[in-house]
């Protein structure tokens, strides 16, 4: 069991509407269960550098199997500045510090029938619009 095709336009189409309902431009991706691309979209826009972020958000929410808001990218080689992470052994994934709403928002994993089938993730916003523009999208599945 996993996401389809019709499954990904209907939940990026979710997205988009709330995203225009909100005036903020994003990119929507929607992963299957093996953590491939189904669909994306970058709305007329969104900056460009976030379509790749929403793709690996959702590869994240997929491989976690939890919101992506309880993993931490490290941003790319070194990580965070003065953080001393880098890229190394994770990815450029580790696990979140223990305080809650920490690390990276806007994406879920996406469950059908209690079974996580597929995720989706949203980038282009601020944080807090990047996951409830994900939610939404997500509740059209």
């Amino acid at each position: 069991m996993t996401v389809s095709l019709e499954d990904a336009r209907r939940i990026i189409a979710a997205g988009e509407r709330y995203a225009i309902h909100l005036g903020q431009p994003v990119n929507i991706a929607v992963v299957d269960y093996a953590g491939i691309l189904v669909a994306h979209v970058r709305m007329d826009n969104a900056r460009l550098q976030t379509a790749d972020i929403s793709v690996d958000r959702a590869c994240a929410a997929r491989a976690s199997a939890a919101p992506a808001r309880l993993v931490n990218h490290t941003g790319g080689e070194g990580g965070p500045a003065g953080s001393g992470v880098g890229d190394e052994g994770y990815g450029g994934w580790e696990r979140p510090p223990a305080e809650p709403g920490s690390g990276l928002t806007g994406a879920l994993p996406l469950r059908r029938d209690g079974m996580i089938v597929g995720a989706v993730g949203v980038s282009g916003a601020p944080a807090p619009l990047d996951e409830a523009i994900a939610r939404a999208a997500a509740a059209a599945f």
